[in-house]
């Protein structure tokens, strides 16, 4: 179904640590890397784009000053100048007017701290994640993650919401999952909704080069790859911090069973150390 073959790399853009039960119902209490990941992605005809961001120098702009610094101290972010989104696009001779799009998959911090880095890209994300962002009081926003001041003062007018896209039906292979947005409007880049740990998130289908399935970034609807494979979601506890429980289980059995099917695509969770271990580093996409 899906077009065209793109290609694809996979960036750690910063990591936090939190303890292995929070990701994984029944994990130890030891500390594990929770790695930012970000997906470049190069389109023949649409050229580059980035799902997410990861983290950047605005998340410690955003939280100096009380309330937004308690963000900062419960959940320490480390940002090494290697890891730094900037720089890993200049060691491939790219910059940040080369990306025409980044797909937002929500607006937590640690997903769209580099929006502002990107002047020239439009962006796509959720109705419903958009609005939250605004619809919110500053100790709202920060009770779920949301700083706004990382988002770029012109968002509005360079924002294309994914329900304004086409709605494709997804073949029998891709169920329980039954629709996708079309993206670009040429069935190449596929936005499903998972919804849960926030209102709407954007999980984003594409078919790659030299991979035989297609590639399901998922964000945060998942945060370990060992949750789908044990049926393992995250703890109960780090329910508390979810949009909506019910829908959040309901987004990860989809997932699950997905996953375990015969036409199983790659799935990628944003956090997820392991996949980052088995897939990271590699370099489809830079300039000569």
């Amino acid at each position: 179904m899906l077009t065209t073959r793109l290609k694809f790399d996979l960036l750690k853009v910063g990591h936090c640590q939190h303890p292995e039960c929070a990701a994984l119902r029944g994990g130890s209490r030891r500390a594990i890397d929770f790695p930012a990941l970000v997906g470049l992605i190069e389109h023949p005809q649409h050229g580059l784009m980035l799902y997410d961001t990861g983290y950047s120098r605005h998340f410690h702009e955003a939280t100096r000053s009380f309330p937004e610094c308690l963000y900062r101290m419960v959940t320490p972010v480390q940002l090494p100048p290697e890891d730094e989104l900037l720089n890993q696009l200049e060691a491939r001779r790219l910059s940040p007017s080369d990306i025409e799009t980044i797909f937002i998959s929500h607006f937590h911090a640690d997903h769209v701290a580099g929006l502002r880095d990107f002047p020239k890209a439009r962006f796509i994300a959720t109705s419903a994640e958009r609005r939250l962002v605004e619809s919110k009081g500053r100790i709202g926003r920060l009770r779920r993650a949301y700083l706004r001041d990382l988002l770029p003062a012109d968002m509005d007018q360079r924002i294309t919401l994914a329900e304004n896209t086409p709605s494709v039906r997804l073949s029998q292979d891709w169920q329980p999952f039954s629709a996708a947005h079309d993206l670009l409007g040429d069935v190449s880049m596929l936005g499903i909704d998972l919804p849960g740990h926030t209102a709407s998130q954007l999980g984003l289908m594409f078919a790659v080069e030299g991979e035989s399935a297609p590639i399901f970034l998922v964000g945060d609807a998942c945060w370990k790859i060992e949750g789908l494979n044990e049926d393992r979601p995250p703890s109960r506890l780090a329910y508390n911090l979810f949009h909506d429980t019910k829908s959040y289980n309901d987004t990860f059995a989809k997932l699950r069973q997905l996953h375990l099917s015969a036409a199983a695509p790659i799935i990628i969770p944003s956090h997820c150390s392991t996949l980052w271990k088995q897939r990271g580093g590699t370099r489809h996409i830079h300039r000569d």
